[in-house]
């Protein structure tokens, strides 16, 4: 794993991820971190490597399609580990489905944005986009560590996780939270977003 965690990072050509190799390649299996088909692309025409002649829509189909199926296998792994009662009593599965439909819509994004040669007025409004669908997305997902210590509770008092309603409270509220957040940060923020140089 180690090994596969470390050519991910060198394969994409980060450094700013160095200190922080675990949490990267989580993020990026469960589609949270940026896509890296791009750099992967670039990386491989410098080398020459095998990927320099395939065309960059098969990368990123590469890329999407192994990103997606490793959150179908955690999701399976996880299932697997709780069974089959509490993993749909606990709707883990509507995570995971938010997850490949919001790590989708980040990476067209991502591709449109950063995959076509644009002029730099047009790329500047381009990032604004991709910075507000990204926040977007972000807001989506972050938002289930909130709903986390409400069931925790109820299945600590023997209570149906869902039926009181707090725990779609609490998403909704974190949400709507972190997408007013991540709208400022959008349209204030200047430089290029991390995870995509």
């Amino acid at each position: 794993m180690k090994t596969l965690v470390q050519r991910i990072i060198q394969i994409a050509g980060k450094t700013q991820f160095n200190n922080h190799v675990l949490s990267y390649s989580i993020l990026y299996l469960l589609m949270i971190a940026p896509p890296r088909a791009i750099e992967i692309k670039h990386k491989e025409k410098k080398d020459d490597g095998e990927l320099a002649r395939v065309p960059t829509y098969l990368v990123v189909s590469l890329e999407t399609t192994l990103r997606i199926a490793s959150v179908l296998i955690i999701a399976a792994c996880i299932e697997l580990l709780m069974g089959n009662t509490l993993y749909e009593l606990h709707r883990v599965d509507t995570f995971f489905v938010t997850l490949v439909i919001v790590g989708a819509v980040h990476s067209a994004t991502y591709y449109l944005v950063f995959g076509l040669s644009l002029t730099s007025a047009t790329m500047t409004q381009l990032v604004v986009l991709y910075r507000v669908v990204r926040n977007i997305c972000y807001s989506l997902t972050v938002s289930f560590i909130s709903v986390v210590p409400i069931l925790i509770w109820n299945w600590d008092h023997g209570l149906s996780p869902f039926d009181d309603g707090l725990a779609f409270s609490s998403y909704l509220i974190t949400a709507v939270c972190f997408l007013f957040i991540g709208l400022v940060e959008a349209l204030l923020m200047k430089r290029m977003p991390l995870g995509t140089t």
